[in-house]
């Protein structure tokens, strides 16, 4: 027996009775053994109008099923409605995805606590610029130490403007690079080149003073601040 035949068969049943109540209303709750309409909710109401003539109205929601059933002086008028509700029933997380949800419980990779760029404590050392971080220790040490040994301060001043192009460095970096450079107009040739790839320019404001020229200086501080 389908729904809406279920449906009116308990309605018929409160409408056949409606007679012992008059303008009385009900609200009940049938179950039913029935996986498509396991349980209905009947509302029946029976008023009397100035003529005497009874309406019994009786409402049936259930199982995704709306019928409404009135029935003045022997005739019944009949309004049904079936609703779906889309359900998805699944046995479980498909392969691709239990293989997502253990990627996502797996933790990410993070930057170390820590990290070494070969200047002692060093504050810009984990910060990024351009999502580069600045030089390690080692990379570090092997370039300071070749800009170091070079005598002649025009090739030395090349080779460091052809590095800092490609790699990154904290202010501190920054500083010892700069110091090595003794003409003063070199420096700022390189402080040029260089500024861009300072991870933490707001550190190395204070470099102005490594220029005895107040013009020079002056002009430093524009470059680091850009």
């Amino acid at each position: 027996m389908n729904r809406i035949a279920r449906a009116v068969l308990v309605s018929s049943l409160f409408i056949s009775s409606a007679g012992f109540a008059q303008d009385a209303e009900f609200n009940m709750q049938v179950d039913v053994d029935d996986e498509d309409m396991p349980a209905a909710r009947i509302k029946m109401k029976t008023t009397t109008n100035v003529d005497g003539e009874e309406t019994t109205t009786v409402k049936v929601r259930g199982g995704g099923t709306r019928m409404d059933v009135r029935m003045t002086g022997g005739t019944m008028e009949t309004e049904s409605r079936t609703e779906t509700t889309h359900t998805e029933s699944r046995m479980g997380p498909s392969r691709a995805e239990r293989r997502e949800e253990r990627r996502a419980e797996m933790p990410m990779a993070s930057e170390p606590a820590f990290r070494d760029c070969g200047v002692g404590t060093d504050e810009g050392c984990t910060t990024r610029r351009d999502g580069q971080l600045p030089m390690d220790a080692s990379t570090w040490r092997g370039f300071y130490q070749s800009l170091k040994s070079e005598h002649n301060e025009l090739v030395r001043q090349e080779k460091a403007e052809k590095m800092l192009k490609r790699v990154y460095l904290t202010a501190a970096q920054f500083g010892m690079v700069l110091d090595l450079f003794n003409n003063e107009i070199t420096r700022l040739e390189v402080a040029k080149v260089t500024a861009p790839h300072v991870v933490d320019p707001q550190h190395a404001l204070g470099f102005s003073s490594k220029w005895r020229n107040s013009i020079s200086g002056s002009e430093y501080t524009d470059i680091i601040t850009e």
